[in-house]
């Protein structure tokens, strides 16, 4: 858990002296809104991590609250949707979210977290990066906001992150430079499939239960995909839960 640790403390300690850079000359409230959002994201990360410390049953447990939740927050969602839509969208979230539960339950805690980890690492540099350098919109019709600069700077940005992070775990380099890749292309899926449901449904977020984040899929629909396909390619046997 160390080494979890050894990046998570001075990649958030380096992220909050540039947030406070960046919020010198912006108004109060944004500031606050700012601080509020950063803060609960070194919450949400560190409970993964705390979860996956205590084992199979907690961090398996702690995905089957995010789905549960997810569900709520897809069904509340697809009241504003066409019929058709309102019965196969939370039907596909469901099959998503029980095979994302599976891998919770089968992999290694700490193969979760790194899973959790690597997927963060992707939705924080593709953002970044397309803030920075972004020129070439990925998805215009569905979210405006992400580029293909950004993508590709997400997924460096992952398999650095799944490199960094190997020995906590027991992925060969080879493993996490996929491992980081099939993140960052499983995560950007699941991000886009949840922001094309809330356009068809008019709605900005899923929710206000996390801070400055939206609601719970506002959050961890890259991780819900993200883990989903590592339960599919595990039960394939295309790669072992250990990825050794």
């Amino acid at each position: 858990m160390r080494e979890f640790l050894r990046v998570t403390v001075p990649v958030f300690a380096i992220g909050a002296i540039a947030f406070w850079w960046a919020s010198r000359r912006v108004s109060a409230e944004v500031k606050r809104a700012r601080w509020i959002k950063f803060i609960s994201y070194v919450v949400i990360v560190h409970a993964v991590l705390g979860a996956a410390i205590v084992g199979r049953a907690a961090i398996g447990g702690l995905i089957i609250a995010i789905a549960a939740a997810g569900v709520v927050e897809i069904l509340r969602a697809a009241r504003s949707l066409r019929r058709d839509l309102s019965l196969l969208i939370p039907a596909a979230f469901v099959t998503v979210a029980a095979a994302a539960i599976v891998f919770g339950f089968a992999a290694p805690p700490l193969l979760v977290a790194y899973l959790y980890l690597v997927v963060a690492a992707f939705d924080g540099f593709s953002q970044a990066g397309g803030q920075l350098a972004g020129r070439r919109r990925l998805a215009p019709t569905v979210s405006p906001g992400k580029t293909v600069e950004g993508f590709l700077i997400g997924i460096a940005g992952a398999i650095v992150c799944a490199l960094l992070l190997r020995g906590a775990a027991s992925v060969s380099a080879g493993a996490a430079v996929g491992f980081g890749a099939m993140c960052s292309c499983a995560g950007v899926a699941g991000d886009l499939a949840a922001s094309w449901v809330k356009r068809r449904a008019g709605i900005k977020d899923y929710g206000t239960l996390l801070p400055g984040h939206g609601g719970v899929l506002d959050r961890f629909d890259s991780f819900l995909a993200a883990a989903a396909v590592m339960c599919v390619l595990g039960v394939a046997g295309v790669v072992p839960f250990t990825l050794r």
